[in-house]
């Protein structure tokens, strides 16, 4: 690093001295990577697919219907039980991600089902009180599918193809009593790989889903996952925006100061007392909400802020006697704003940074979780705080969500506390 100037080296030494803000700078930015690197790490789209000896990459591929692979029709096959029957078959394998759910996606748990001792069929729950066991085609959809109650077949039993049933039959604590149509021999005894559905929010551990599922039956961890990639973009949008008005307008107030500043002010103050929650309210029911409207919302009552500090250190660098030298020899406006003041604003700009991005993640956080941010089809963490809300059960929501935001703004804090050590000789001293 003998290339940066001697401040700038003592100043990333004495940041990287505060043990805290150098190992939560690095987590931050081990995070970030990751979240660039989303398709290879959470989804539900192999990286890598082989059938019958040819080579395919269903993640640079729109759409890989299940006939060009022969295993079904013109629709998509569900890759993970793709996967599992390629294996069992010999045909191939499938190489997907450490967490093969997509954040987007609405998952059912079936978790696999045994038999106990006295030959009832059984979840990882416990014995079937009453539901349906059934086999799976590789797009998801029921083959042969049977009721149960008590851990028996009773009830109705089909054998469906192409999404029509072709055959049904009628149990009575687990005997065949009546089969239609009469002269088609079925074996109806439950047989092969079977299933069942277990309703939405599912605990961790099952059918992969390793924090569980939330109520819509989106995988825990692909949300969190998402939430956080969703968080990422909002910061690379609010952050340059709300800085880029704040930093002009502050800095400008506080170097030319006069009449200029009074209006400014007034102004500020005027628009600082519009309520935050109502415009918010009544934004969001005359807009389309996205990502991009909810940021620059967002922006608009976040600037005002950034532009006060400014406009306070600008006001005291402007005194200086190098910039009175500028004007003296007929530097302009722009000339000494760009030179002299903005750079002797680093300082203040770097540590409030933090600050910025804590209001954004609570501010997103919240929206979500009183229902006027993001659609329900984008991941939110406020969102999984709105379901845990909703169901008290559900640890796996209230604790990874609250873990996410908590530890967030602690990393970003102590990277804060680092930058101004950093700057802050006397703070550092």
């Amino acid at each position: 690093m003998s290339w940066l100037d001697p401040i700038t080296r003592g100043r990333l030494a004495r940041f990287r001295a505060h043990r805290a803000a150098w190992w939560s700078f690095v987590a931050l930015a081990t995070l970030a990577l990751l979240a660039l690197l989303g398709p290879l790490l959470v989804g539900n789209r192999p990286l890598l697919l082989k059938v019958d000896g040819v080579w395919r990459f269903p993640l640079f591929v729109r759409h890989l219907s299940g006939a060009e692979l022969g295993v079904g029709g013109p629709a998509e096959p569900n890759f993970r039980l793709l996967a599992r029957r390629l294996e069992a078959e010999g045909r191939g394998w499938a190489l997907l991600p450490p967490v093969p759910f997509a954040a987007d996606e609405v998952c059912e748990v079936m978790p696999a089902v045994t038999r106990d001792a006295q030959g009832r069929w059984c979840d990882p729950r416990g014995v079937i009180a009453e539901g349906r066991i059934f086999t799976l085609q590789t797009d998801g959809t029921r083959a042969r599918t049977w009721s149960i109650v008590d851990g028996r077949p009773h009830g109705d039993a089909r054998v469906i193809t192409d999404g029509v049933s072709v055959a049904r039959a009628k149990f009575v604590d687990g005997v065949v009593v009546q089969a239609l149509p009469a002269g088609l021999k079925v074996d109806w005894t439950p047989t092969g790989e079977l299933r069942t559905l277990l309703p939405s929010p599912c605990p961790p551990g099952l059918d992969g889903h390793w924090l569980g599922t939330d109520e819509s039956g989106h995988d825990v961890l692909a949300r969190l996952f998402g939430g956080f990639q969703v968080l990422l973009k909002a910061a690379l949008i609010f952050v340059p925006v709300a800085y880029l008005v704040g930093l002009l307008l502050g800095a400008a107030m506080g170097y030319f100061g006069g009449w200029f500043d009074l209006v400014c002010q007034r102004l500020m103050e005027i628009w600082s007392n519009i309520p935050f929650l109502y415009a918010i309210i009544l934004l969001s029911s005359l807009l389309e909400p996205s990502l991009a409207v909810l940021v620059l919302i967002l922006v608009a009552f976040s600037w005002i802020g950034i532009a006060q500090q400014l406009r306070a250190t600008a006001y005291q660098v402007s005194a200086r006697d190098y910039v009175l030298v500028s004007r003296t020899l007929g530097a302009g406006h722009l000339r000494i704003l760009w030179r002299h003041v903005l750079p002797n604003c680093t300082t203040v700009i770097l540590t409030t940074l933090p600050f910025t991005l804590h209001g954004l993640i609570f501010s997103m956080s919240a929206l979500d979780y009183l229902g006027f941010g993001l659609p329900p089809t984008q991941p939110s963490w406020g969102d999984l705080l709105h379901q845990a809300k909703e169901n008290w059960q559900a640890w796996w929501l209230l604790l990874p969500s609250v873990g996410c935001i908590v530890g967030a703004m602690i990393l970003i804090n102590y990277v804060g506390e680092g930058l101004q050590d950093a700057f802050d000789l006397k703070r550092s001293r």
